[in-house]
């Protein structure tokens, strides 16, 4: 099942390659078997040249992410935000996999 994807753009032009790179970024994130149900990005422009983007993915069970990157690269800032959020992701999905988890 493919989460759904809300891209926001507040303060900074649309642009389509951003939201493809936010998309593919989000299919990288399906081998963690983890299930996403939603993923909301949120891209501002922060000062003069910065780009803010928070991501926050809604887990199944209520349970939610969330990370915030600021960077001068859009593309940059899109790619950490998705890598922190991968890196909780992991620990999630190694948390359940655990035998304390099993036996728990």
């Amino acid at each position: 099942m493919s989460p759904y994807i809300d891209v926001n753009f507040a303060r900074l032009p649309y642009d389509p390659s951003v939201e493809a790179a936010i998309q593919r970024w989000v299919d990288r994130l399906g081998w963690t078997n983890v299930e996403i149900e939603q993923v909301s990005v949120s891209l501002e422009r922060s000062g003069w040249r910065r780009t803010s983007v928070c991501l926050t993915l809604s887990l199944a069970h209520g349970k939610s992410l969330t990370a915030a990157i600021t960077h001068l690269d859009t593309y940059v800032a899109v790619a950490d935000v998705f890598r922190e959020v991968r890196k909780q992701l992991l620990g999630i999905a190694a948390a359940a996999a655990s035998p304390a988890a099993i036996t728990a």
